[in-house]
C-alpha cells in the first residue's frame, strides 16, 4: 500500500477524508451486453499522494507522463515543458529529481516532446521536434538515436502525439523484438489511414507495417466534420495494438502475431457514443464548441499488474458562449471503463468531478491509473504542490457466475 503524504492533518481528519473521497468515486458497475456479476456497487480504493517540496520546481501536472517500476522501485516522469526536461518521483520514498534535456550538442532534444518511454533508468526514450526516438540516459547523455522517419514517403507521417483535444498516439520499446513501435498517418489515401510501424533496433529485419481499420462508425474522421477530433489514438501491450477513435466508443485490437483484428463493442451507458458533426470545418470557434458539446474517448490503458485494460472518456456539456472557454472543459465529468483481458466490459463508473486535469494528465501504476489532481472548476484552495490520485483496481475474482469485482484490502 503507498502512504498517503498530506501536510498538517491530524490522522483523524485524515481518516475522514479518504472515507469522504472513496465515496466520491463509488461506482455501480453495470455490464453493457452481459450481466455477469455485474450491478452491485463497487467502491475503487483511492490514495491520495502529495510531493513534498524540493529543490525541483515541478508542475500541478503533467500532460506527457511514464510510471517505470520494479518490484522495489516505482518512479513518475513528468514532461517539464518550463525547464525542457523531465521531472522524477520516486514514489516510493517521494525523493524528486530531473533530468533537464540539452539544448545543442550530440546529445540535443528538440522541441516539441511529444512521446516518452522508459525501458528502465538508464534507458529513457524520447521523441523529439526532430522526429527521432532519443535513447537517453539518467544524465540526459545520447545513447542511441533512431530517425523514424527513414523509409517513410512524402505522404506518411510519424504520429507519434499526446494531444487532449486530437487524439493520443504513444511510442512503445518492445523489450523481445527489442524494437520500436510507433503511428503513421497516410495522407496518400482518401480517407487518410492510419498505421502502426514497427522498427528493429539490431537492424537483422527490415521494418513492419501494420494497417489499422478505419471507423466502423465514422466513415472519415480525418475529412474536417469532427473539428479537432481527427485522429487516432494508439497505445500497446505486450502483444498487441490497441486503438480507437476519439469520435466513438468501440475498442479495436490488432493482434501483432497473427494481424487479426478485433472490434470491440464498448458503449457507455452514460455519455453518447458516436459524436456529432462539427457545425464549420474552418471556424475554430465552432471546433471548440464542437469539442464542449460531444464526448471525447481517450486512448486504452493496458494494466499488466490486473491483466486488464482502461479507457478514460469525458462527457458532451452544454455549451455557453458567455463563459470561458476552459471553464467549460473542466466542467465536464470524468468517466473509466473497465475492460478484462478479454475485452468484456467489467465496469463502468465516474470519477470524482471537478478534480482531475483532463488534459491526458494520466498514466497507468502498478494495480491501477496514476492521475493528477488539477481543476479549473475545484472549489478546494487552490496550491502550487504537486498533487496525485493513485486509483486502483479492485482484484478480479471468477466463481460460477461469471466475473465479480471486489474490493482490496
Amino acid at each position: 500500500m503507498y502512504s498517503l503524504i498530506v501536510s498538517k492533518m491530524s490522522l483523524r481528519s485524515h481518516f475522514l477524508l479518504l472515507i469522504c473521497f472513496s465515496f466520491l468515486v463509488s461506482c455501480q458497475f453495470a455490464g453493457n451486453k452481459k450481466e455477469i456479476g455485474y450491478g452491485e456497487e463497487v467502491q475503487l480504493n483511492v490514495k491520495e499522494v502529495v510531493v513534498p517540496s524540493s529543490n525541483v520546481l515541478n508542475l500541478k501536472s503533467y500532460y506527457l507522463s511514464f510510471v517505470y517500476q520494479t518490484d522495489s522501485l516505482q518512479m513518475l516522469y513528468g514532461y517539464n515543458y518550463k525547464i525542457h526536461g523531465l521531472d522524477c518521483f520516486n514514489l516510493k520514498n517521494m525523493q524528486s529529481s530531473q533530468i533537464t534535456f540539452l539544448g545543442d550538442g550530440n546529445s540535443a532534444v528538440v522541441r516539441p516532446v511529444t512521446g516518452v518511454y522508459v525501458q528502465s533508468l538508464d534507458s529513457i526514450w524520447i521523441y523529439d521536434g526532430s522526429q527521432r526516438a532519443l535513447l537517453l540516459d539518467r544524465q540526459g547523455q545520447l545513447l542511441n538515436a533512431v530517425n523514424l522517419r527513414d523509409g517513410l514517403t512524402s505522404d506518411e507521417q510519424v504520429l507519434i502525439d499526446c494531444n487532449f483535444a486530437i487524439s493520443t498516439s504513444k511510442l512503445y520499446y518492445d523489450e523481445q523484438h527489442k524494437s520500436l513501435l510507433y503511428g503513421i498517418q497516410d495522407t496518400s489515401t482518401s480517407p487518410y489511414s492510419f498505421k502502426v510501424r514497427e522498427v528493429f533496433l539490431n537492424g537483422s529485419f527490415p521494418p513492419v507495417m501494420y494497417l489499422l481499420q478505419s471507423s466502423v462508425s465514422v466513415s472519415d474522421v480525418s475529412g474536417g466534420d469532427y473539428g479537432n477530433m481527427n485522429g487516432i489514438n494508439i497505445s500497446f501491450s505486450d502483444d498487441d495494438i490497441l486503438y480507437n477513435y476519439p469520435v466513438e466508443s468501440h475498442v479495436y485490437v490488432l493482434d501483432r502475431r497473427t494481424k487479426q483484428t478485433k472490434v470491440v463493442d464498448a458503449d457507455s451507458r452514460f455519455t453518447k457514443n458516436v459524436a456529432g458533426k462539427c457545425r464549420s470545418r474552418s471556424d475554430y470557434s465552432q471546433w471548440i464548441r464542437h469539442a464542449v458539446e460531444n464526448p471525447h474517448f481517450y486512448d486504452i490503458i493496458y494494466l499488466p499488474e490486473r491483466e486488464m485494460y482502461v479507457r478514460l472518456h469525458l462527457g458532451e456539456h452544454t455549451f455557453d458562449a458567455t463563459l470561458d472557454a476552459d471553464a467549460l472543459m473542466d466542467d465536464r465529468n470524468l468517466y473509466m471503463t473497465l475492460f478484462d483481458k478479454e475485452f468484456n466490459i467489467v465496469g463502468e463508473c465516474s470519477l470524482a468531478t471537478h478534480r482531475y486535469n483532463y488534459y491526458t494528465a494520466w498514466t497507468a501504476v502498478g494495480k491501477g491509473l496514476l492521475v493528477f489532481v488539477d481543476n479549473l472548476m475545484s472549489s478546494e484552495t487552490k496550491t502550487d504542490r504537486l498533487e496525485m490520485d493513485i486509483i486502483e483496481i479492485p482484484m478480479k475474482t471468477e466463481n460460477e457466475g461469471g466475473y465479480k469485482l471486489v474490493n482490496l484490502n
